[in-house]
C-alpha cells in the first residue's frame, strides 16, 4: 500500500469537507445578515429572512386579527355580553415578540452568533406572542354583569280575600349572584396568550329563598281564624306592629312556632310605644302594651286550626278581649307562646288590622281536618276555667281534647 498516496487523499478529503462547512457557515451569515435567522418561527409560519420591522409589522397584524372579535364573549341563558380589548386595556406584545425573534443570533458575539445560527438552522426555535391586560378593569366589567345578572331570592307568598275566602298564590325567586374571581381565573391565561375571544358561560350560584312554591302546594283553604278587638292609639298602634311579623309566615309540617322569636323584642328601637300592661298583678304602663292581645288572638286561632300548642301561659286575671282561658300572656326573654304544626302539610299564618280589630288567619290544607269542624268551649267558673277542643262531624261533636285549667286572680287594687 502507498501511505503517502493515502494520506494526500485524507487530507484532500478533510480539506474539502473543511472547505465546504466554512461555504456552509459563511452562506448562513450572508443569510442570517440584518434578518431573522433560519429556523426561527411561529406556530403558524417561518419568520426567518424578515427584517426587525418586517417582524414587528407581522406580530401587530397578527395581534390584530386575534382581537377582531373582541377579548372576552359571556353568555347567560339568552343574554350575551362582548368586553372588548379596550375595556380591559388588552394590548399584545407585538414589539417584544418582535425584539425576541430578531434577537437569537445577534448578540454581536461572532462566534457564539454562528453557533446560534448553525444550531437553530437544524434544530428550529418558536416565538410566542403574549399579552397583558388589566385585571382591575377586567373584574370592574365583569362586576357591571355581575349586577345585571343578580337577583335577590324572594320568597313565595299567598294573599287572601278575607270576604270571599279566595287565595292566591305568588311565586318565589330564586336568588342569582355571579362570583367574579373565578372568571378571572378561567380567563387569565387565554388572554395572556391571545387566543381570543374567550367564550365563556355564566354559572351563577343561586340562592333559594325560605320560601319556596312547592312550600305553599298544598295549601288550598283558610283553616281557621280569630278575631279580637281593640281601641285605636299607642296600645292599637302596638298590636298593628306585633301582627305585622304574623303576616305571611310559613311553619312546616313538624316545625314548632316561637311568638317570641318572630316578632322579636318589643322596644322602642323596633317602634313600640307606652301603653297598657300587667305586671305583678297590677296595671301599669310599659313599651309594648297590647301586644299580648296579639300573642292570644294567634292562641285561638291555631287551636281553631288543630295546631298543637307547647308553651302557653295566662295572664295574671281574665282579659277583656278574649274568653277567660283563651289568653295567652308573652314577655320579652322570659314568656313565649309556641305551638308546633303536627298536621300532614305546612300552615301560613296571615294577619290582618282594621280599624280597631285584629285578625289571625290559618291557611294550610282544608283535608288535614280530616271534615271535622274545630271549635272551643269551657267549664268551670271565670276564675277557674277548664278549656276543651272539641271536633264535630255533621253538626255532631266526634271527639273531646282537653286543653287546661286556668287558675286566675282578681286585679290588684292599692
Amino acid at each position: 500500500m502507498n501511505l503517502p498516496g493515502v494520506k494526500t487523499i485524507c487530507l484532500a478529503f478533510l480539506g474539502v469537507l473543511v472547505g465546504g462547512a466554512a461555504i456552509a457557515c459563511a452562506a448562513v451569515s450572508i443569510t442570517n445578515y440584518n434578518r431573522v435567522i433560519m429556523g426561527v418561527q411561529t406556530a403558524d409560519m417561518t419568520l426567518a429572512g424578515m427584517t426587525k420591522g418586517d417582524a414587528l409589522t407581522y406580530f401587530e397584524k397578527k395581534a390584530a386579527h386575534q382581537m377582531k372579535d373582541g377579548a372576552i364573549r359571556l353568555a347567560y341563558g339568552d343574554q350575551e355580553w362582548l368586553i372588548t380589548p379596550e375595556d380591559i386595556g388588552l394590548k399584545a406584545g407585538s414589539e417584544e415578540a418582535a425584539a425576541t425573534a430578531y434577537g437569537f443570533g445577534h448578540t454581536g458575539q461572532p462566534l457564539k452568533d454562528l453557533q446560534t445560527q448553525l444550531r437553530l438552522a437544524v434544530f428550529g426555535q418558536q416565538v410566542t406572542m403574549e399579552a397583558a391586560y388589566d385585571k382591575d378593569k377586567l373584574e370592574g366589567k365583569l362586576a357591571e354583569i355581575a349586577a345585571a345578572i343578580h337577583a335577590s331570592p324572594t320568597s313565595a307568598y299567598c294573599t287572601m280575600d278575607a270576604a270571599t275566602g279566595l287565595i292566591q298564590k305568588f311565586p318565589g325567586v330564586v336568588g342569582r349572584k355571579l362570583d367574579i374571581p373565578p372568571i378571572v381565573e378561567q380567563v387569565d391565561e387565554k388572554l395572556l396568550a391571545l387566543r381570543l375571544p374567550v367564550r365563556v358561560e355564566l354559572e351563577p350560584t343561586e340562592e333559594y329563598p325560605p320560601v319556596q312554591d312547592k312550600d305553599l302546594a298544598n295549601i288550598n283553604g283558610i283553616l281557621a281564624s280569630y278575631t279580637t278587638r281593640f281601641y285605636p292609639g299607642d296600645r292599637g298602634d302596638n298590636i298593628a306592629l306585633a301582627a305585622s311579623h304574623l303576616n305571611n309566615v310559613l311553619l312546616r309540617t313538624g316545625e314548632t312556632f316561637s311568638f317570641n322569636t318572630t316578632v322579636g323584642p318589643r322596644t322602642a328601637a323596633a317602634g313600640y310605644k307606652d301603653a297598657g300592661v300587667i305586671i305583678d298583678g297590677r296595671m301599669a304602663q310599659d313599651v309594648g302594651g297590647g301586644v299580648c292581645q296579639v300573642s292570644s288572638t294567634l292562641y285561638n286561632a291555631i287551636l281553631l286550626a288543630n295546631l298543637t300548642p307547647t308553651v302557653r301561659t295566662s295572664h295574671f286575671f281574665p282579659s277583656t278581649y278574649c274568653p277567660p282561658g283563651l289568653d295567652a300572656t308573652v314577655a320579652d326573654g322570659l314568656i313565649d307562646c309556641q305551638f308546633q304544626n303536627r298536621l300532614a302539610h305546612n300552615v301560613y299564618l296571615m294577619s290582618q288590622v282594621g280599624y280597631g280589630t285584629l285578625t289571625v288567619y290559618v291557611l294550610g290544607t282544608v283535608g288535614d281536618l280530616a271534615g271535622n269542624t274545630v271549635s272551643l268551649t269551657s267549664d268551670g267558673s271565670y276564675l277557674t276555667p277548664t278549656v276543651y277542643r272539641l271536633y264535630s262531624r255533621d253538626g255532631t261533636v266526634v271527639d273531646r281534647e282537653y286543653l287546661h285549667t286556668d287558675h286566675y286572680s282578681t286585679p290588684v287594687t292599692d
